[in-house]
């Protein structure tokens, strides 16, 4: 009986690198506007990537290593701000402001007029931390996943000269504080970012 042959591109990746929860100089890739889904708003969402320093071009390196024939560009580097209106929360206004006013600090000469699409290309700092979801791998077992995400930005300059301040707490499921401590990332059986079961293709634009 002749054995199977073998695509030696398709190997599992079992060596899957996590991004350290840190401070970084990311490069916006895209951006547009999104509605919520439960229709209660939108949000400027913006496919990113580390732009500088040791983990530069980190998520296109994920992406181009994915070998699903469906692959996105990965969940982990999209960043969503909310868009406030007359009757939102003192926070959500705070977080556009601040938004950008790093922006623009970290841009000399950009000067933000209403169009999400200007955003595209612009560097900012941005602060990580680590977020943990729960799910099930391929045979049924339950795992909580960690996920370095980008939570606060901040002006990219300051993050070149270590002057980034706090990083934001992590998000963590209970009892699993070890883990998200060690920087670790728990990763789908094929070796790639486990999705939040909440997450959609509507909710990563970005192919």
């Amino acid at each position: 009986m002749a054995l199977p042959t073998y695509d030696k591109s398709k190997r599992r990746k079992s060596n899957f690198e996590a991004l350290p929860k840190d401070a970084y100089v990311v490069r916006i890739m895209n951006a547009k506007e999104v509605p919520y889904q439960n229709g209660t708003g939108s949000c400027i969402s913006m496919a990113f990537d580390i732009a500088e320093g040791e983990y530069k071009d980190f998520y296109k390196k994920q992406f181009e290593g994915n070998t699903n024939e469906d692959k996105k560009w990965p969940f982990d580097a999209v960043f969503r701000l909310g868009i406030p209106d007359d009757n939102s929360e003192n926070w959500k206004w705070d977080n556009w402001n601040s938004f950008f006013a790093d922006l623009e600090d970290s841009n000399n000469g950009f000067r933000f007029q209403g169009d999400p699409a200007s955003i595209k290309g612009k560097l900012i700092g941005g602060k990580f931390h680590i977020e943990q979801t729960e799910g099930t791998d391929r045979n049924g077992n339950h795992r909580i996943y960690n996920h370095t995400r980008l939570k606060w930005t901040c002006v990219a300059e300051d993050v070149r000269k270590g002057k980034a301040g706090t990083l934001p707490y992590d998000k963590l499921i209970s009892g699993d504080s070890a883990d998200a401590q060690q920087n670790t990332m728990q990763t789908t059986p094929d070796g790639f970012v486990k999705i939040p079961d909440s997450a959609t293709e509507e909710e990563i634009p970005f192919d």
